[in-house]
């Protein structure tokens, strides 16, 4: 059987470079890394840098060491059949390889052995690849105004290593006015310099609308869509850009709107209900044919849009539990999703309402409900924020797991019109705030902008 046949351009020249090293891995093993490498054409660059590192590593290790990194995995193959499982692609290989291992009660048992294998492996391929990174990275994390904000309980869960820093939100108080603040510049006295104006003197967004963040990275640091994602419930910063960028030579990030995206969220659920209604024989033909499905988000639903997006945000709404239905763990989903796989250097995660959870029946996927059997939707203040205490923990604690963030990212948390905001270092123990009062949200757009090397108007208030 040729498992290679099905690898094109890099892919294949790369698994040619290897070729000894890998005709000589697992069943198992192989099989995956494969299945992987057949993506080539959608998978973004820090994933195409892993799996050279990955090669790279398997081929510098000698028989002794190969022997200890696979030899246990070998042995469990041959005493579990698989070495008589057989395939044409590595897709079907795959599959056939996993239902033998769940048939004869096996897999538990495999992913033992699989997790020992990158445990020993997984390290040396990082050290290869961030052995020597120096880039500075920025998650920010906001709360739409909307949400039942319980002041005491307030990003709980980071507050043992986050310094809590007095905001000055006088004429922020709105969303849109709150982020325009945050990620602008603004327009300053004249005779008085940014860095002269006084952090607690309240200052209006600039009323000829300054260059985002955003903008300023792409345009003074060369920062890709692919560097910056930004992950909203809502799509007041999707307004932002659009409104900052008209006639800019090139997108300034990556934007993913769960309420722009909505008619591509039916689109999916229409197509798959069809699929089923013509009947499949089971939940693998099903997530099979997913794959293969075309629809495309209708023009200005994203910031930026090319083929790996395309897949990523197909992937997102039907391979995350709950992403197609509730905003907020689809925001949640995708940023650690974009953390793992495409490893911006700022990544902006913006969370909202969302509706009350209806009966279970309402809430089956793919049906379509007689119109009188409908549940009108009502919005949950108080569930949102119970769930997006938890959610944001979750994207923190998936960024400090990996090793391009941990000890590189600062960490910033806001909600919009609430007068304080939380600040996480890149290192141990909580940042130092250089000022003592409350703070303008334009001198917390210029220390975001300064971590990374850029420069906002207004005054750095962090000594990291």
């Amino acid at each position: 059987m040729d498992l290679y046949g099905g690898l094109i351009g890099e892919a294949r020249q790369l698994v040619r470079e290897n070729q000894s090293v890998v005709d000589r891995l697992p069943r198992t093993f192989l099989a995956n890394t494969l299945t992987e490498l057949e993506k080539w054409p959608i998978l973004f660059e820090p994933e195409k840098g892993y799996f050279r590192a990955l090669l790279a590593q398997l081929a510098a290790l000698d028989a002794a060491q190969f022997e200890n990194t696979f030899g246990s995995l070998k042995a469990f193959e041959l005493r579990t059949g698989c070495d008589r499982v057989g395939a044409s692609d590595p897709d079907t290989f795959q599959k056939r390889l996993l239902d033998h291992l769940y048939r004869s009660g096996q897999y538990a048992a495999w992913r033992r052995e699989i997790d020992a294998i990158f445990q020993k492996v997984q390290p040396l391929v990082e050290a290869r690849l961030y052995g020597t990174e120096q880039k500075s990275r920025l998650v920010v994390i906001l709360y739409e105004e909307g949400i039942a904000l319980e002041r005491d309980k307030l990003w709980q869960r980071l507050h043992a290593v986050g310094a809590r820093v007095p905001l000055n939100i006088d004429g922020a108080e709105n969303r849109d006015a709150f982020v325009r603040a945050l990620f602008t510049g603004v327009r300053h006295p004249s005779g008085v310099r940014p860095n002269q104006a006084s952090s607690t003197e309240p200052q209006a967004p600039n009323p000829e609308g300054g260059p985002t963040l955003f903008e300023v990275l792409r345009d003074s640091q060369s920062f890709s869509p692919h560097d910056i994602w930004i992950l909203e419930a809502g799509d007041s910063l999707h307004r932002l850009c659009e409104v900052s960028s008209q006639g800019a030579r090139s997108p300034c990030a990556t934007g993913l709107s769960y309420e722009r995206l909505q008619s591509y969220r039916q689109q999916l659920s229409e197509a798959i209900s069809n699929k089923v209604l013509t009947g499949v024989r089971g939940p693998l033909e099903l997530a099979a044919w997913m794959k293969t499905l075309q629809v495309t988000p209708r023009e200005g639903s994203t910031l930026y849009l090319d083929d790996r997006v395309l897949a990523f945000t197909r992937d997102i709404f039907l391979a995350g539990a709950g992403t197609l239905i509730i905003n907020n763990t689809f925001v949640e989903w995708a940023a650690v999703r974009a953390l793992k796989r495409a490893q911006p250097r700022v990544l902006v995660v913006r969370f909202g309402v969302r509706d009350k959870m209806k009966p279970f029946s309402s809430l089956l996927l793919f049906s379509k409900p007689r119109p009188a059997d409908q549940i009108p939707n009502l919005q949950d203040p108080l569930g949102s924020f119970i769930d997006v205490e938890l959610l944001s923990y979750y994207v923190w604690l998936n960024a400090e797991e990996a090793a391009p963030y941990r000890g590189h990212t600062l960490y910033v948390l806001l909600a919009d019109g609430t007068d304080q905001m939380l600040v996480v270092g890149p290192g141990p123990g909580k940042p130092v705030v250089k000022v003592a009062g409350p703070v303008a949200l334009t001198d917390v757009g210029a220390t975001m902008a300064h971590w990374l090397g850029a420069e906002l108007p207004g005054r750095p208030i962090l000594d990291i």
